[in-house]
């Protein structure tokens, strides 16, 4: 799909991810539309061009409302919070959201989705061969995983079960360990543990994405027809947290010390069939938290902070 022109709505566009959505599709020459509950909660988008429509992932009339007239919808929306292992929270919001958005896609006459699953619908092991797109997954009905991966599993599989009923061409983005501008889970434990002198740092491996390559990620999915039908492993580089720690204390001009504690295990990732088909890459640790820590302060100013 030629994104000139073409309207793409999605869903969760007020998010910390969302936000990077929504300005990928804006400058690959779309006209985004944020499907939000509170549309106050990105203005600044609002400034750069997006459209916002209010819906509630529950309101399945609301959100067939707000896909009208959309050539492509990124379900986007979910609950991932690292405080919040209510199965019920989790599960309502991203399976049973996930039913409304694609039965909701479906009513509105949209053809085209990307649906923003998880690394974590996969079941993790240590060491061995890498992680890829056809590695075993997580059974989300007998709650492998946890709430929010076995919800984000069954989210994924009812996502190619819906499109395969109605008729719909859905690619699945499997991230791991998301960071960026206006983050809420990840970021402001990270900066609270890198204010003290001496941070004890594992050697542990364990892939980090940017926001900003998941975004385009999403765009690289909808110019390619291929992808639909696939799920792809966009998680980030193998390398360790004790590298991410080394990127983050260059990238604030910290200089307290890092101590690693040796861990020679992990997970290893291979996103080469997402780096061949729909264009991801990897932004550099250091560029990556560079931006994010600039993007932050704007955001600071704007009053418009974490999501």
């Amino acid at each position: 799909m030629d994104l000139s022109n073409k309207t793409v709505a999605v869903t969760g566009a007020s998010g910390m991810l969302g936000a990077y959505l929504c300005r990928a599709l804006l400058q690959a020459g779309a006209h985004v539309v944020g499907v939000v509950r509170t549309p106050q909660k990105a203005r600044f988008l609002e400034r750069e061009g997006v459209e916002f429509r209010k819906a509630d992932l529950m309101d399945r009339a609301a959100l067939t409302q707000a896909f009208r007239g959309a050539d492509a919808v990124v379900s986007n929306a979910a609950l991932y919070n690292v405080l919040n292992h209510s199965w019920a929270d989790n599960f309502r919001a991203n399976k049973e959201g996930t039913e409304n958005v694609y039965e909701s896609v479906a009513a509105a006459g949209v053809k085209r989705v990307v649906h923003i699953s998880t690394f974590g619908v996969y079941r993790w092991r240590l060491g061995g061969p890498a992680f890829d797109d056809a590695s075993p997954v997580l059974d989300g009905q007998r709650k492998q995983g946890g709430a929010y991966r076995a919800t984000k599993q069954m989210s994924e599989a009812l996502a190619f079960e819906l499109s395969r009923k109605h008729g719909l061409e859905t690619t699945a983005l499997r991230p791991a360990g998301i960071y960026g501008a206006r983050d809420s889970n990840m970021v402001p434990y990270l900066r609270m543990w890198f204010r003290l002198p001496l941070v004890l740092v594992p050697t542990f491996r364990f892939p980090f994405a940017y926001a900003g390559d998941i975004a385009n990620s999403v765009v690289g999915a909808l110019q390619n027809d291929a992808s639909a039908g696939k799920a792809y492993i966009t998680a980030g580089a193998n390398t360790s947290i004790y590298d991410f720690a080394k990127a983050w204390r260059e990238a604030a001009g910290a200089r307290n010390w890092l101590v690693p504690i040796p861990m020679g295990t992990g997970v290893r990732v291979d996103c080469s069939k997402a780096e061949r088909e729909i264009g991801f890459k990897n932004t550099p640790f250091v560029q990556g938290l560079r931006e994010t820590f600039e993007a932050d302060a704007r955001y600071k100013q704007l009053g418009a902070g974490a999501s």
